[in-house]
């Protein structure tokens, strides 16, 4: 393949269960080749053609789904490339989650169902459905549950986890030209 002029990895899942494997998917632009995964100690753990039909919505995307072996424990970086284009991404490894969360997202003051609404969770993300809902495997343990959703705030909330547990939380709506309507870490 003739260098690639964009690489791109999505779907990636966060966290990934320690040990097991876990699928990507991975793209490029400039025609069709071969992408490779590289793990931390330079070993290619995950390899595949890119396919003749472009990704929808797009021109030239051509894309494939990788299943590679997620790390024992912790963190870990793996580089992505296809031909002379490269890039990286990162996971997190967990136990497997034991419990499930669901959370139930509203506007304070309407009452309204909030979709789009991004959900952290340690490790753990999930984002709300158009009804405002929003599950997440989650392990057990003790954690600060963060909401984020453009020109609305919500503050932190202390959750400990030891079974299954719901839910209703609500965000306040703020002008997005306020300084607080953006996610700040």
């Amino acid at each position: 393949m003739a260098d690639a002029a964009s690489l791109a990895v999505w779907d990636v899942p966060m966290p990934v269960v320690a040990g097991e494997r876990f699928a990507i998917k991975a793209g490029a632009t400039g025609g069709s080749g071969r992408v490779e995964v590289i793990d931390g100690a330079g070993a290619v753990v995950a390899s595949g053609a890119l396919g003749d039909a472009p990704w929808p919505g797009t021109e030239s995307l051509r894309w494939t789904a990788l299943e590679l072996p997620a790390p024992k424990a912790d963190a870990a970086r793996y580089t992505v490339r296809c031909g002379a284009a490269e890039t990286w991404f990162s996971v997190v490894a967990t136990a497997k989650p034991e419990h499930r969360l669901t959370v139930q997202v509203t506007e304070r003051d309407t009452k309204e169902p909030l979709g789009g609404v991004e959900i952290r969770l340690g490790p753990f993300h999930a984002r709300t459905d158009k009804t405002g809902r929003a599950e997440l495997r989650v392990c057990k343990g003790e954690y600060q549950l963060h909401l984020w959703r453009t020109a609305h705030l919500a503050q932190p909330v202390p959750l400990a986890i030891g079974g299954d547990v719901t839910l209703a939380l609500t965000m306040l709506h703020v002008p997005e030209e306020h300084p607080d309507a953006r996610w700040v870490r």
